[in-house]
């Protein structure tokens, strides 16, 4: 959930791993991104978006534990230009139902920024890899928290990020504060999701993405528990991964000497990160912080304030933001 080097099953085909998503702030509006295919997953997969595939930003309004609206955005084949795609509005049951339609509000192709109506945009195309981190300090990390081993947790002395120059498959989709449920104010709760068709008929959910960096710090991405977690409900996150999590939590705090109270410091942020969910009160000056989660933007240093929270600690990756514009797509079309 929400990484670049996912499990096994989201790995199959990397235009279906979700890398990060992203909510945050425009002039009276809301932004919704999501980013798939990695460059870094190699030549052997085509570029751009599943044509079996479905994209869904969902999101959940005033403390739902379901989904009350998704935006579904679905894409033809690849062709020399590019690719066509839609995107569907779904309300009520009908956000959770694979089965229904929904309402048809925008379609365009790759590449071309999109005006739907009532001032939606859309935008998807490939773009500069917005995240950064060095992966080595990742390990570090990982030895820390899911091995209990006493390392450094320093950036290497030759820092670099590992995504440095690649590049993602984006959708862009912005939402006017004037939109009747995502009008200013409104608290919300999103997490975004790959889905494959079936030979059945049927929709499988391949992966999804919440908040940044929960998996890689706290699940061995090789593993299948990996591949079943893509496949599940955020609801169902603090039963099925609560427990687990606030163990390593408890250890690494308690390994590291960073609290006197590593029982209460534990249950509190597994109190924060499930359900795995991005909350963002519209309107708002979005910002992912160590202080608190409203939203995340394209700058935001999802690794430093990941790692800080874990080990209690305050953790620098020693990068500073990738690229991003202030205009719309707000991506670095690439």
């Amino acid at each position: 959930m929400s990484h670049h080097l996912d499990s096994p099953l989201a790995r199959q085909d990397p235009r279906l791993n979700i890398t990060d998503q992203y909510v945050f702030d425009a002039p009276g509006a809301t932004v919704f991104a999501m980013n798939v295919r990695t460059s870094l997953a190699g030549d052997g997969v085509p570029l751009g978006f599943h044509d079996e595939g479905r994209y869904e930003f969902k999101v959940h309004l005033d403390g739902s534990t379901v989904e009350n609206l998704t935006f579904r955005i679905v894409f033809d084949a690849q062709d020399d230009a590019g690719q066509s795609y839609r995107v569907f509005r779904l309300s009520g049951a009908d956000a959770t139902d694979d089965t229904a339609t929904g309402v048809e509000i925008a379609g365009g192709r790759t590449g071309e920024a999109v005006a739907g109506d009532g001032g939606l945009r859309v935008w998807a195309g490939r773009a500069a890899e917005p995240f950064s981190l060095d992966l080595r300090q990742l390990g570090a990390i990982d030895q820390v928290v899911q091995h209990g081993q006493s390392v450094d947790l320093a950036p290497p002395a030759d820092v670099a990020s590992t995504f440095a120059g690649s590049t993602v498959s984006t959708i862009v989709l912005q939402v006017p504060d004037t939109d009747a449920d995502l009008s200013a104010g409104r608290s919300i709760r999103v997490w975004s999701v790959a889905k494959l068709a079936t030979d059945a008929g049927g929709w499988r959910q391949i992966n999804r993405a919440g908040l940044p960096m929960i998996w890689p710090i706290f699940r061995d991405h090789d593993s299948e528990v990996s591949s079943r977690a893509n496949e599940t409900q955020p609801a169902g996150d603090r039963d099925a991964y609560g427990k687990a999590t606030e163990n390593l939590i408890r250890a690494t705090v308690q390994l590291l000497g960073t609290t006197t109270r590593p029982d209460a410091y534990a249950a509190t942020v597994v109190e924060r990160i499930f359900p795995d969910t991005l909350p963002y009160v519209t309107g708002t000056a979005a910002a992912f912080s160590f202080a608190g989660f409203n939203g995340r933007r394209l700058g935001d240093n999802a690794p430093e304030v990941m790692f800080s929270l874990v080990t209690n600690a305050a953790v620098s990756t020693g990068l500073t933001a990738t690229a991003s514009s202030e205009q719309f797509p707000y991506v670095i079309p690439a």
